[in-house]
């Protein structure tokens, strides 16, 4: 199974953190094993020379001085701590002053430099095979220079020792790693249950629904994912209802006009070419036509802001003062047609905003055409860019009939009308495109009343950008007045 899952290793989560844990597990291993010789080999030391010590003591405790000579009486068990096989062969020699006073004369001496009751260790070399050797200086009575005792031992034993302990240390690592690669994949599977349990809940519910997940009983790990799709399934719900009432909208915004072109249709068909009633019937089917096209680029532009929401990376920064000059100006025409006075006033120093130019431009233009289309005959509309405290406003104010305090939040909902303009031109849906553009694009749209007191004053608020005055792309001024 190990193999299976780190052949497929990326193909799944298991396989991921089991790669992800095996190889870490394995390098801390190395370094423990390497740890664990070093500690292994220190104690070994450390021990086998506690009882190389003993011996040399044992030896130099049972010196003694005979009518001036030294004298050595070892006992039995000094002999047989020093004669014990299963502890590798044991030498030694007691020299004074280079002089071997007793046992073997050959071996290597680590003493030169020695103070007289200094115990020292260190490793040599005698016949042919590695030695490790204590020396422990002692002074005896009535002898004026210090005793030397040495005492050396093979390594044999040691290195069996050391040799069991680190097969034993690799032999639990192995173990160690083994077990984990082998419990770690039922590890990760219990661990992630609660994702396939979500998997399930997710694969059993039908299509519409997108109602969001329960929270009861989800990992707190898991939390965040969860809440994120929830939001997610929030905003699809979202667009859903919004594409439902778009459709309803429209198809009841629709039927009207055509309703209008089938009626006339059949009175052309029966009435006689050139009267006036077929003159009446064309000039009705003209209007409903013209009705229809405009409700359908109304419908289409509404739909595109529903789902505008540019991405941040498409602002950049122009000039409010260029935006809205090329907004009045493509409008001025429209204005002219229909006798009403065109201005537009750029504010008096640098005004930056961070946007997207082309929906920027579309939502000024819905208020723009909305100022003129509801004004009354030789009424005047005025666009100005003014600074604010925290960003830059836009201003479109008129002096028609304006709109009352207590119907201005009605209107700005799609295909509301006020009664009083039944009979104008338009769809109710300007300022609803308008308001859906502005939150696209992070800007605030509110309505008030004209400055003049009379009419209406369209203020959309862009906020404040840290931009530079010489990042702004800047253009021809269009026409200040149009009539």
């Amino acid at each position: 199974m190990f193999a299976a899952l780190w052949s497929r290793a990326g193909a799944s989560l298991t396989a991921r953190l089991l790669r992800g844990m095996v190889l870490p597990m394995a390098g801390l291993a190395l370094l423990l094993g390497i740890g664990g010789a070093l500690a292994i080999h220190g104690a070994v030391q450390t021990v086998n020379d506690r009882i190389l010590g003993a011996a040399s003591r044992a030896i130099a405790d049972s010196l003694s001085v005979e009518d001036g000579e030294i004298a050595l009486n070892l006992s039995p068990a000094i002999f047989g701590m020093i004669e014990d096989t299963e502890r590798d062969n044991v030498y030694y020699s007691v020299r004074q002053r280079g002089r071997v006073i007793t046992g073997y004369g050959d071996l290597p001496s680590i003493a030169a430099g020695m103070r007289d009751t200094e115990v020292r260790f260190g490793s040599a070399v005698y016949r042919g095979r590695p030695v490790r050797i204590v020396s422990e200086g002692r002074r005896l009575s009535g002898i004026a220079q210090p005793v030397v005792v040495e005492v050396a031992e093979t390594l044999g034993t040691r290195q069996r020792i050391e040799r069991r302990l680190l097969l034993e240390l690799a032999a639990l690592e192995a173990l160690l790693i083994g077990l984990t690669a082998l419990l770690l994949p039922v590890a990760v599977r219990w661990g992630i249950r609660p994702l396939v349990t979500l998997r399930e809940e997710m694969d059993h519910r039908l299509a519409v629904d997108l109602t969001p997940l329960s929270l009861d009983g989800v990992p707190a790990e898991l939390r965040d994912l969860v809440a994120a799709f929830n939001g997610m399934l929030r905003r699809l719900d979202a667009a859903l209802q919004r594409m439902r009432q778009f459709t309803a909208d429209a198809s009841h915004q629709l039927r009207t006009p055509l309703q209008i072109l089938r009626t006339h249709i059949g009175v052309l068909r029966s009435a006689e070419s050139g009267s006036a009633e077929a003159a009446t019937s064309i000039a009705d089917i003209d209007h409903a036509s013209a009705r229809l096209q405009r409700l359908v680029v109304q419908l289409l532009n509404l739909a595109r802001a529903d789902n505008a929401a540019p991405p941040v990376e498409s602002f950049a920064p122009i000039d409010a003062n260029t935006l809205a000059a090329s907004v009045a100006e493509d409008h001025a025409t429209h204005a002219i047609e229909r006798g009403i006075e065109l201005r537009f006033e750029r504010s008096s120093q640098a005004a930056p905003i961070r946007t997207q130019d082309m929906l920027a431009a579309e939502l000024l233009g819905n208020l723009v055409d909305n100022a003129i289309r509801y004004n009354r005959e030789g009424g005047h509309v005025l666009v100005s860019v003014l600074p604010a405290a925290d960003g830059i406003d836009i201003l479109v104010e008129d002096d028609g009939p304006g709109i009352a305090m207590a119907d201005r939040a009605r209107v700005m909902t799609r295909f509301s009308r006020l009664d009083r303009d039944a009979r104008r031109e338009g769809s109710g849906l300007g300022l609803s495109i308008a308001e859906a553009l502005a939150d696209a694009l992070g800007a605030t749209l509110t309505l008030d009343q004209a400055r003049s007191e009379s009419g209406l004053l369209a203020r959309v608020h862009f906020p404040n950008e840290a931009l530079k005055a010489d990042s702004i792309v800047t253009g021809s001024p269009a026409t200040d007045t149009t009539r």
